[in-house]
């Protein structure tokens, strides 16, 4: 009887914890690309990305002031007007480099909480992998992935 009392206890715990390993990401270190640096320091770098940061206009939590940002960043060599490129390349190798931006797989179990109006479009490359998605806040999976960036989103 009594172990039956404490699986009773443990199972609502063990789903819970499935549910947070859910929705994490995979984050497989990337090898860096050999330097392609030329006269200039960025024209043919491994990563260039447009990053452009709104805000949802209908939610209450944006700030009144908050002005739409966008920046360009390159790796190998860091660069760009990106505020922090060294830091943003640094982050999205260790968020798993072009894996990083993979969206949330449709069938994938996630929390529903809100995060925050941001909305963040990026585009661009990451090596040989063309880039173009939209990162937000809304349910814990798409939380998860937006601050995995690290840096890239929030320098």
């Amino acid at each position: 009887m009594h172990t039956r009392t404490v699986l009773a206890r443990l199972a609502p715990l063990a789903a819970v914890g499935v549910l947070v390993a859910g929705c994490g990401g995979d984050a497989t270190p990337v090898t860096p690309a050999p330097d392609t640096e030329t006269e200039n320091g960025a024209e043919g770098a491994a990563t260039e990305l447009t990053i452009k940061i709104n805000y949802d206009e209908g939610s209450e939590l944006a700030p009144e002031d908050a002005e739409p940002k966008e920046w360009t960043l390159t790796c190998s060599p860091a660069g760009g007007d990106h505020p922090a490129p060294e830091q943003a390349c640094a982050d999205l190798e260790k968020a798993g480099g072009p894996k990083a931006f993979d969206e949330v797989p449709e069938d994938q179990m996630c929390t529903h909480i809100y995060g925050g109006p941001e909305i963040a479009a990026v585009t661009g490359h990451v090596d040989d992998t063309e880039i173009d998605t939209e990162f937000n806040k809304s349910g814990g999976c798409e939380i998860t992935r937006y601050e995995n960036m690290g840096s890239v989103l929030e320098p």
